[in-house]
């Protein structure tokens, strides 16, 4: 006589797992993170760091105090430090990154049940709630290679909206000599890192085309215009 047996999900199994994605995007980010300091210096190492250990400190000790299973090995918690410190200004003082880590985890991430539940990635959270509360800090830059001497200076975005300031080339552009934060800059390096994650498989090739796609043509379309 044949059984049916029910089981709860999940049925779809992978040999995947959520360390394991998160350390492909981590090693996808490493290039980001050596152009930043390449061009603003080993300073950033610092911001860096504060924002990985503040963001993993956060999550441990909700967890801990809320007596639910600790996850910090996942490496979700590792990631969100590293993507809001990519997303931060070389210059900024120490206590943001562990503010906006403080913020993207215990805010974004855990008042809403932990990865999976959030409504928003914590990174950008976090970046949001910097920028609302100290504007003039996240809106600092410095030229790269200033060093100890170093100067604000704009970023290309805002050089094109000033009329008669000098634009970067696109060499620069490129290559990530110019001012902006400490992961954004170098085009190469981010590219570099979304060819490991397509290799990896990690992502699918139609989002990042249908987004470069979608930006080529609206530019085309405004250069006619």
């Amino acid at each position: 006589m044949q059984q049916m047996i029910l089981s709860g999900s999940p049925h779809i199994r992978s040999a995947n797992s959520v360390s394991k994605l998160m350390l492909d995007v981590i090693i996808a980010l490493v290039p980001a993170c050596v152009a930043g300091v390449y061009f603003f210096g080993p300073g950033t190492l610092l911001t860096i760091a504060l924002c990985i250990i503040s963001a993993v400190g956060c999550e441990a000790a909700i967890q801990f105090f809320t007596k639910r299973d600790i996850t910090i090995k996942d490496l979700s918690a590792v990631l969100t430090g590293l993507l809001l410190a990519l997303n931060l200004p070389p210059n900024v003082p120490w206590y943001l990154p562990v503010f906006g880590s403080a913020f993207g985890i215990l805010i974004v991430k855990q008042c809403f049940g932990g990865i999976g539940h959030n409504f928003m990635n914590p990174a950008l959270g976090a970046r949001a709630f910097l920028v609302i509360s100290w504007p003039v800090a996240m809106t600092t830059f410095v030229a790269p290679f200033a060093g100890v001497d170093a100067v604000s200076t704009a970023t290309p975005l805002a050089a094109l909206s000033s009329s008669g300031a000098e634009l970067a080339s696109t060499s620069d552009l490129f290559f990530g000599n110019v001012a902006g934060c400490i992961g954004e800059t170098s085009a190469l390096a981010l590219l570099a890192g979304g060819a490991y994650l397509l290799i990896k498989r990690v992502i699918s090739f139609r989002i990042p085309v249908a987004y470069f796609g979608t930006v080529a043509v609206f530019a085309l379309l405004t250069s006619l215009a």
